[in-house]
């Protein structure tokens, strides 16, 4: 599958947002879910039909050799409703303990972004940090 989609971390079922979720796309499933319940958590894990699992949002991250990650979190920050800043906490399918932080955005519900580095202010990576210890009660730092 190409840029984003559902998997299950026991069988390896894939799923669209479309077929997963019901939302058109991934930036549907943000602008429509997860910030309208605070960043809840819960959003991002689905039963897999096929073997009851757990499914995860799953992306290739850009290196040089492509890597497989899932997403553990997203938080996210906007003040005008119409340009997200996020932080995804991912880690590379084939190792579940690392942790990898991804700084993405989306402006309204062009994906355009989530595939470029945000530039955040000082200001801004606190709030992030911040709202990612409220929804999560880990601290990055």
């Amino acid at each position: 599958m190409t840029g984003y989609w559902w998997e299950c971390e026991n069988c390896g079922e894939k799923k669209d947002f479309q077929t997963a979720t019901g939302d058109a796309a991934i930036a549907h499933f943000l602008w429509d879910k997860m910030l309208p319940s605070s960043w809840d958590q819960g959003n991002l894990l689905i039963k897999c039909s096929k073997c009851k699992g757990t499914m995860r949002i799953a992306y290739e991250f850009p290196r040089k050799e492509k890597t497989a990650v899932r997403v553990r979190h997203i938080v996210g920050i906007t003040d005008d409703n119409s340009f997200l800043q996020m932080m995804w906490e991912t880690f590379p399918a084939d190792n579940p303990k690392e942790e990898w932080f991804d700084f993405k955005y989306i402006n309204e519900r062009n994906p355009f972004g989530l595939n470029k580095p945000v530039v955040l202010s000082r200001s801004e990576l606190q709030k992030l940090f911040e709202t990612y210890y409220a929804s999560t009660g880990k601290k990055v730092l």
